[in-house]
């Protein structure tokens, strides 16, 4: 999946809450133009760590499948990955029982691979979606805790699906952000949560990206760490 950038959705978020409260715009667009300065600086920042990160394919609760990859931004500003741990080739079935077990493994894999298409049409949110769904009036603010801010749009790419971002009352820092969408029809849902986490006196990162597809039991977890900055 890729690296997600907040500063698009930082920069939508300020025009979607100015345009909501129109007396705190001036206000709201020098929080804007801080965020996107810091979302890019915190964006820069990254590209000067190593970290390591671990995917795990899960099906009915059992995971079936664990790679680790160490990773690093290439030149081009695109993460690059070398795998570190990999699990060995699965052996193969003979007869009809192997041709029962190939069948179901490629439509899994299918099927996971529709669902992370669709996720990229949610992450990193879209301002141009964000205020569609402003104009429509099925954008909705809400306080979550202390200084905490859910901004949800509801009908953001699907009818009934929504994208939900979770950030500071400062509109500063990202904190998690969730999709609830589906592939075809509503019968196949997908969920996507990624948990946002900072390192001491450093950017903040993805820590958890976990995309579920609940009809079919399937989830694939991600989760990034040891993060290391490089020699200079």
């Amino acid at each position: 999946m890729k690296t997600l950038g907040t500063g698009c959705a930082l920069a939508a978020i300020g025009l979607v809450l100015a345009a909501g409260r129109p007396g705190e715009a001036q206000d709201l667009q020098q929080k804007l133009a801080a965020a996107k300065q810091s979302a890019a600086q915190n964006q820069q920042a990254l590209r000067s760590y190593t970290w390591i990160e671990k995917v795990e394919l899960s099906l009915k609760g059992e995971v079936k499948n664990t790679t680790v990859n160490s990773c690093r931004y290439g030149p081009d500003g695109k993460v690059q990955k070398t795998t570190v741990a990999a699990p060995p080739p699965a052996e193969k079935k003979r007869g009809l029982r192997g041709k029962i077990v190939e069948k179901k493994t490629g439509e899994m894999k299918a099927e996971l691979e529709a669902a992370t298409a669709l996720v990229h049409q949610y992450v990193p949110p879209d301002p141009g979606k964000m205020q569609v769904v402003m104009n429509a009036g099925t954008a909705s603010l809400a306080q979550a805790g202390p200084g905490v801010l859910v901004l949800k749009f509801a009908g953001y790419e699907k009818p009934g699906d929504s994208l939900s971002l979770t950030f500071d009352s400062t509109v500063k820092t990202m904190r998690q952000i969730d999709v609830a969408t589906y592939l075809d029809s509503p019968q196949s849902p997908v969920t996507l949560r990624v948990g946002l986490q900072s390192l001491p006196g450093g950017p903040n990162y993805p820590g958890s990206v976990v995309l579920g597809m609940p009809a079919s039991q399937v989830e694939v977890r991600i989760t990034n760490s040891n993060y290391q900055k490089l020699a200079q």
